[in-house]
């Protein structure tokens, strides 16, 4: 091994594993720094070398090298919460050596989290993040285990109770509506689709009798497609709506409507129908989800039966719906069909009724 100076540049020589090697540096101290590396390592053996510089890299360090490459195979909305993550809740690990990140360090800075403001769930969400990070340097060799398994996560803060529609308000929301809003509210509330369902399903998806949701068009995590039985009263609603706008099969059944787009619609229309026609003014998309998912059982379905229509799990169902089933009383009917057509009889009487007061 040697340093040796050929015109403008500085060239180190060295043998590894029978063979002469060669590199060249511009400034000859960066090259006898190299040439000392390089003979440390030669002395050490490689798996010595790699367990003292396992020691060194830090989260910071390994951040900008390891994981970076790890990263750039996520999705970008993935890759926005680890960057939500990190530069909000894990600015202080960064110039922690990955082996010193151990379970009491970590335990240590989730306490400081929430000692500091921060939410359970929000906490909950950042060590899941420090855990896909963690795991990335194990399967690189940085760290023997991924020591976030083992710290007691933060308990997660009781969620709220989902308040579904009744029948006759989910019927008088949409008495209240028109056009693509009518639709939007047809999708959610009678056949319980996700706001991003809502968004993605298309007219070649629908076929006048089902509705089909692949899983390129639903959340990433679906185990699989569904073909949702779509009520009588709602396909020839969608038909009508279908002529109306000239949809093509090509073209999402709500129109272009982003994600954004579709906040920007609930708080512009959604918003200011539930508040006039039924008084809350706490509806969203989703409490229309959760409204189909009641009358689901009004309607007779079993839990699995629900569970399969909405997409999600029967262990799931009963704990998002389980309160919401116990309250069911009255009167059951034998489908969605005369469900949809019960309501909104009764909507009609109260209105007479009302008119004729």
């Amino acid at each position: 091994m040697s340093v040796h100076k050929e015109g403008a540049s500085w060239r180190v020589k060295w043998r590894e594993n029978g063979r002469q090697r060669t590199r060249s540096f511009t400034r000859k101290g960066d090259a006898a720094d190299f040439d000392i590396a390089v003979r440390r390592s030669l002395q050490l053996g490689p798996v010595l070398s790699r367990e003292l510089e396992r020691k060194t890299i830090t989260l910071g360090g390994f951040l900008a090298d390891g994981f970076k490459a790890y990263a750039s195979t996520l999705a970008p909305a993935t890759r926005r919460h680890y960057a939500w993550a990190i530069d909000n809740h894990l600015a202080d690990l960064i110039d922690e050596p990955l082996v010193g990140l151990t379970v009491p360090r970590l335990a240590a800075h989730q306490q400081q989290l929430l000692d500091t403001g921060r939410t359970p769930n929000t906490v909950r969400q950042a060590m899941i993040r420090l855990s896909g990070i963690l795991q990335a340097a194990v399967e690189h060799g940085h760290l023997p285990a991924n020591p976030v398994r083992a710290v007691r996560k933060a308990p997660a803060a009781p969620r709220e109770e989902v308040k579904p529609l009744s029948p006759v308000d989910v019927e008088r929301l949409i008495a209240s509506l028109d056009g693509r809003s009518r639709a939007i509210v047809l999708l959610a509330g009678h056949l319980g689709l996700r706001p991003l369902e809502v968004r993605q399903a298309r007219w070649s998806d629908f076929d006048g009798v089902n509705l089909t949701i692949s899983r390129a068009r639903t959340k990433r995590t679906a185990a699989r497609s569904r073909v949702i039985a779509v009520p009588a009263v709602t396909a020839r609603e969608l038909r009508a709506w279908q002529l109306q706008c000239g949809g093509r099969d090509d073209q999402p059944i709500v129109g272009d409507l982003g994600a954004d787009g579709l906040r920007l619609w609930a708080y512009k229309h959604l918003d200011v129908a539930a508040r006039r026609a039924i008084g809350r003014d706490d509806v969203t998309l989703y409490t229309l989800r959760h409204s189909h998912a009641s009358a689901l059982h009004y309607a007779g379905w079993t839990v699995p039966e629900a569970a399969r229509r909405l997409g999600h799990s029967p262990v799931v169902h009963i704990g998002v719906y389980a309160h919401a089933i116990d309250a069911i009383s009255g009167t059951r009917y034998d489908s969605l069909d005369a469900l949809i057509a019960a309501a909104r009889a009764k909507l009609v009487f109260r209105q007479s009724s009302a008119s004729g007061s």
